[in-house]
């Protein structure tokens, strides 16, 4: 008989993350009222602040943080349906449409 518990727990990362409308357009918000071209330390925070309550993942959540930039440029043109993607090597990207 088997106890260990974690030996039945998955040790398999997700490989996606599906940003949610809410988020989005919380994010969208902010947008309209402030210059996307210009990401200073204050919008590093507040976006931090909205993608932390989004996604729990670590290496999902240091992804949209390090490439904010290309994030908020997706959410600028009106895309309302954006993932992170995650491949077997772990290389990440933004997967949009």
């Amino acid at each position: 008989m088997i106890v260990n518990s974690d030996w039945l727990k998955p040790k398999i990362k997700p490989y996606l993350h599906q940003i949610s409308q809410d988020c989005i357009a919380e994010i969208a918000v902010y947008i309209e009222s402030n210059d996307i071209e210009e990401v200073d330390c204050d919008t590093c925070i507040i976006m931090q602040e909205v993608l932390c309550d989004e996604i729990e993942d670590i290496e999902f959540f240091d992804f949209a943080i390090d490439n904010l930039e290309e994030l908020l440029s997706y959410i600028a043109q009106g895309n309302l349906n954006i993932r992170i993607h995650r491949d077997i090597t772990g290389e990440m990207w933004f997967g949009v449409g």
